[in-house]
């Protein structure tokens, strides 16, 4: 059965509602922006900016417009020295590039989490932040040449407690008072809209969440998000070595790989049925049209370019030295988790 994520992480917008995921690709649909804070998400109702506020809290408050340290933090400042002219540029840049790059970005941080802990969910650390640490490219990711796919790259992944967080030990600078209260408000917020989306489809394969951090080299501030996990089977979990660890490894190179050269964008063509798949994503790029950025894939099977009937030099290079078939690792993968 399809969850509810399967039926919008394939869809080839950009641009969608935050709570449900739905696109505006004609007219008929108009979708409205938060207008208090930076990271501006778009909502397709009011209904739907309501039921997601617990969650959006967490970055509406730490991006208020109404914020007045930004000026004493250097916010507005380091924007402009990476090449944007408002820290709202910045933000708008960031949030889009993390929205273009999701599956990528998910997936490669879920395989990190198996690669460091194991595939057992209760012997992952549930006080503690994945810090997914990036950088900004040496061109500014602005004006006519724009690409949503393009402007900042991976360093690394590396993980912290909450407590580091609030305290603005992890690069920012910035310490956030009130994150605690707030963290733990959206934490539960989480957990109710996937564990209730999940009921309402007649899935049981969501198993809690996992919280995620994202900062930027030389800017004062960060966003933080909640990821679900989900487990296909309560069966004997495999151990990650040999092949299966190779297959992850590689699995993780490719993912960030395709994030930190933005010429291509990993994403599902289609939503996967659970008895048949296709689990695995296919290279694609997104082009500006209806107003919206549109993801359209490179090819759909994996075999067409296996076979040579499809060649994309950023590609080729992304695949280098890879031991592993990326449709190939990717079924691994989804056989050991289902994710968002």
């Amino acid at each position: 059965m399809n969850t509810a994520y399967d039926l919008t992480a394939a869809t080839p917008a950009l641009r969608k509602c935050s709570r449900c995921g739905l696109a505006s690709t004609d007219n008929r649909r108009v979708l409205r922006k938060c207008r208090g804070c930076l990271a501006a998400p778009v909502y397709c109702s009011k209904e739907c900016q309501r039921a997601d506020w617990p969650i959006h809290r967490l970055s509406c408050t730490g991006l208020s417009k109404n914020r007045r340290d930004f000026v004493s933090t250097g916010f507005e400042r380091s924007a402009q020295s990476v090449g944007y002219q408002t820290s709202g540029d910045l933000v708008k840049a960031l949030y889009e590039f993390l929205d273009a790059h999701e599956w990528a970005f998910e997936t490669s941080m879920m395989a990190h989490a198996i690669l460091t802990h194991g595939v057992n969910l209760s012997d992952h650390p549930r006080d503690q932040i994945l810090r997914c640490r990036l950088a900004c490219t040496s061109v500014p990711n602005t004006g006519h040449g724009y690409n949503p796919a393009q402007g900042f790259r991976i360093v690394e992944f590396t993980y912290h407690s909450v407590e580091s967080w609030i305290k603005g030990d992890l690069g920012t600078g910035v310490e956030y008072p009130d994150l605690g209260k707030v963290f733990t408000e959206g934490w539960k917020a989480a957990h109710e809209k996937f564990s209730a989306r999940q009921k309402g489809v007649g899935c049981d394969h969501y198993v809690g969440l996992r919280a995620v951090g994202f900062t930027v080299d030389g800017v004062p501030a960060s966003s933080i998000q909640f990821m679900p996990v989900y487990a296909v089977t309560d069966d004997t979990l495999p151990s990650i070595r040999g092949d299966a660890r190779i297959a992850l490894e590689d699995l993780l190179s490719f993912c960030t790989r395709s994030i930190n050269s933005g010429q291509f964008v990993l994403k599902r063509p289609i939503p996967p049925r659970k008895d048949i798949g296709p689990w695995e994503a296919v290279p694609g790029r997104f082009l500006r049209r209806e107003q919206n950025w549109i993801w359209e894939p490179l090819f759909e099977d994996w075999r067409d370019y296996q076979s040579g009937r499809v060649e994309f030099p950023a590609l080729s290079v992304a695949l280098t030295g890879l031991k592993t078939p990326p449709h190939v690792s990717m079924f691994l993968f989804r056989a050991l988790w289902f994710h968002w």
